[in-house]
């Protein structure tokens, strides 16, 4: 699902979409009418955690793969 939200005199706008593309398009629409403060969000309704590793244990994720990332620091 994907919102395009943008106001008009002030008053708040919401549209909501189920096609990427189209609401790409809607965004673009609204602000070639020279709407304000024109967005789109979407959501994963796949995601179930927060991005990203959140613990890392014995150098595994929760999930027990391998996580051998490391900042590299230039100078």
């Amino acid at each position: 699902m994907f919102k395009v939200y943008y106001t008009v005199d002030d008053t708040p706008h919401a549209e909501v979409f189920e096609d990427m593309s189209v609401a790409l398009s809607a965004t673009q629409f609204h602000r070639s009418l020279g709407r304000t403060f024109v967005t789109m969000v979407s959501e994963n309704p796949n995601s179930i955690g927060k991005p990203g590793v959140d613990a890392v244990v014995n150098g595994k994720t929760p999930d027990g793969v391998d996580y051998t990332w490391m900042k590299r620091r230039t100078q």
